[in-house]
């Protein structure tokens, strides 16, 4: 064999190992596909620029896939808060989820339509939304102490057949004294025009029902009213002095009591306006207690100063009688509460003792008998009130009917009485208005009206990069394997349709 020969042979074998022999069997025929890989390669060399493109289109696709995904469904995102109770519960810090008044609060009434409507009230979102769907969407979570969630996490790890596991479990559980409120983007749903609120809209209703939750709370725990006007209403003009300073007394005891029901921080709270407090408005108030009421009205009493003798002594026998009828039926209420407590029979426990084979029997008062007891206390308490207005009422009818006519003719005098009782009317009921405005200012400040410190309302859900990126990097991933398999797919399906011209000429030459 000569060297062109085998150089021949040497170029046949070479062609032949480098195609792909794909055999087909079919029912009528049987052939065999030849391609050859180093044309197929440079088919895909050729279709480079055109390809290049394709993959990039390919790879943008798969980017903007996720984010035109996300445009079209947006991702439910939800917003909390950590929302702090902020009052004292009989002089101490609250503890615990625990109302003002010292009951456990309940944070249900979050969810209440009241609560929810007063939220809603006034604020425009792009989507409407009604109560119902709002309360669906919210979510009100306690959180437990440090040593409940401990006595938790030891119980998960205990025998749940064990002893120490069933105290575990039946350990009472304690809070601490705040909680979190989370606000779900739920409102794209058959309730609302299926559009879900924006980030910045769902923050701000969340923000406003925690707003809204703290009025009721002041509503309902903080004392708002403010003190009852009775000093403008005493008619000192037509009315007898007598009966002025009665009225004048009695508006000043209910205005006293009203300052004085007040809490120690509220006592305490200085105005910025005026630098008093509420004990001093008050000591002013007891001033003119001391130094113009009681002065007139002894003056008065022991004159025998009065428009209407005649009228003014049936009206105090009038008083009198209805408080002998009270007395009475006070002294009935006592005898039949003190023969029930001399009849009851209390509780007793029996204790023994192993050592000496004794027992001892002890009477133990129940909850009944102790009411019993305080409600005969409290009845003889009005006993004494009663007492002591009878003793007045006494006293004013035998001084009266003790007035001579002359005395009642003395005009000047008169006079010089309604002046000062004008007077020390005005001075009463300047002193009630700095008390009113002194607590109309307190209300409007934050120690009395913020029951709750909540933190803004946030959430989990970053932009829509940050959001999106993983699947980003995925998709462009996705893109670029597409492109490659569909630029070598055209490469394979030119040579295939090169081959099958081949074929059909070597069928044609035959």
């Amino acid at each position: 064999m000569d060297t062109n020969e085998w150089q021949k042979e040497q170029r046949m074998a070479n062609d032949k190992s480098s195609q792909i022999n794909v055999v087909l069997n079919t029912a009528e025929s049987s052939g065999a596909l030849e391609i050859d890989v180093g044309h197929l390669f440079r088919t895909i060399k050729e279709k480079r620029r055109v390809y290049a493109w394709v993959l990039f289109l390919c790879v943008f696709a798969g980017i903007c896939a996720p984010l035109l995904l996300y445009q079209i469904r947006k991702p439910v995102r939800t917003v909390s808060s950590v929302v702090t109770l902020n009052y004292e519960v009989d002089g101490a810090p609250v503890e615990g989820i625990t109302a003002p008044d010292g009951n456990p609060l309940d944070l249900t009434q979050m969810l209440t339509p009241y609560v929810l409507d007063n939220a809603l009230s006034g604020m425009k979102l792009s989507t409407p939304i009604t109560i119902s769907s709002l309360r669906s969407n919210l979510k009100v979570q306690r959180v437990l102490t440090d040593a409940s969630r401990k006595a938790q996490e030891l119980a998960a790890q205990l025998n749940k057949n064990s002893e120490a596991f069933a105290r575990a479990q039946n350990a009472e559980l304690t809070y601490q004294n705040n909680f979190i409120v989370s606000l779900t983007n739920g409102f794209g749903g058959q309730n609302s025009s299926g559009v879900m609120l924006s980030d910045s809209e769902l923050s701000v209703l969340l923000n406003r029902v925690v707003n809204a939750y703290n009025d009721y709370l002041v509503e309902t725990y903080a004392d708002l009213k403010l003190p009852v006007d009775e000093f403008s209403v005493i008619d000192y003009e037509h009315l007898d002095v007598l009966d002025c300073l009665e009225q004048l007394r009695s508006a000043v005891d209910s205005l006293e009591a009203y300052c004085t029901e007040k809490p120690k921080s509220v006592l305490a709270y200085r105005s910025w306006k005026t630098g008093n407090t509420l004990s001093e408005l008050l000591e002013y108030l007891q001033t003119a207690r001391e130094a113009d009421i009681n002065y007139l009205y002894s003056y008065i009493y022991l004159n025998g100063f009065t428009n209407d003798k005649d009228r003014l002594l049936l009206n105090y026998q009038y008083q009198l009688r209805n408080a002998e009828f009270k007395l009475n039926a006070l002294n009935k209420n006592i005898d039949t509460i003190d023969s029930i407590v001399k009849k009851y029979k209390n509780d007793e426990i029996v204790v023994s003792s192993q050592e000496t084979d004794s027992s001892k029997t002890t009477n133990t008062p129940t909850e009944y008998f102790n009411q019993l007891v305080l409600q005969e206390a409290d009845l003889y308490q009005q006993v004494v009130i009663v007492k002591n207005k009878m003793d007045d009422l006494n006293s004013k009818i035998v001084k009266l009917s003790d007035t001579q006519a002359g005395d009642e003719d003395d005009a000047q005098t008169r006079e010089t009485v309604r002046e000062e009782l004008k007077r020390a009317i005005d001075n009463c009921g300047k002193i009630y208005r700095q008390i009113k405005n002194h607590m109309e200012e307190l209300q409007g400040s934050a120690q009395y009206r913020s029951y709750l410190n909540g933190t803004s309302a946030s959430g989990k859900g970053g932009g829509v990069l940050t959001s999106n990126l993983k699947k980003m990097v995925i998709g462009g991933a996705a893109g670029g394997v597409i492109g490659c398999g569909l630029w070598f797919l055209s490469a394979l399906a030119h040579e295939i349709k090169q081959h099958n011209d081949r074929k059909s000429k070597k069928e044609e030459a035959a």
